[in-house]
């Protein structure tokens, strides 16, 4: 699937969520956002590698269908909805056929558009030097991206039950 289809995919959940979903949601996601800033706090020396020596190659030269996942824009939509229609006109303008610069770099070159410790979730834990005194932060990193990825399942089956449900009842489901 492409980086616009999950991209809109992201907006239709995020719009979809019952307001008691949404906080559960949000809260799964300001772990994933601390979690983010522990790395990156730790990660000094990769940091300055990656920002003086490798001058963030990777963000210049990658395939976007291999970066961004639904979580990962669900996760940004949910701490930083501002950046919506900013994502939607960078999806827009994005049409590149072969390894190209990241269409949220600014002007094709940077600084990101989103904020440090709000990134997707390769972004965020991919570095090009040894990365052995990071993994535990890298694997929080991913473990909070997996707990968002079966909480959001997790809901949607819950919906899609409640709404079968009102299908045989012909009850209405409680908005608890």
């Amino acid at each position: 699937m492409g980086t616009r289809y999950l991209f809109k995919k992201a907006v239709k959940i995020s719009q979809g969520m019952l307001p008691q979903d949404k906080r559960l949601v949000h809260k799964r996601c300001n772990s994933i956002r601390i979690s983010q800033e522990e790395l990156v706090a730790v990660a000094d020396a990769a940091m300055f590698n990656c920002i003086e020596k490798c001058r963030g190659i990777c963000c210049k030269n990658l395939d976007i269908d291999s970066v961004f996942s639904l979580w990962d824009f669900i996760f940004i939509l949910t701490l930083a909805p501002r950046l919506k229609e900013e994502i939607q006109n960078r999806l827009d303008a994005y049409n590149a056929l072969y390894l190209s610069p990241c269409p949220f770099l600014k002007e094709s070159k940077g600084p990101c558009i989103f904020p440090s410790n709000i990134k997707a979730q390769i972004c965020i834990i991919t570095f090009c030097t040894n990365d052995e005194i990071i993994k535990k932060y890298i694997r929080t990193v991913n473990l909070n991206f997996y707990k968002l990825c079966w909480l959001i399942q997790y809901l949607r089956i819950k919906r899609f039950a409640q709404k079968i449900g009102l299908l045989f009842t012909g009850k209405k489901p409680s908005t608890q």
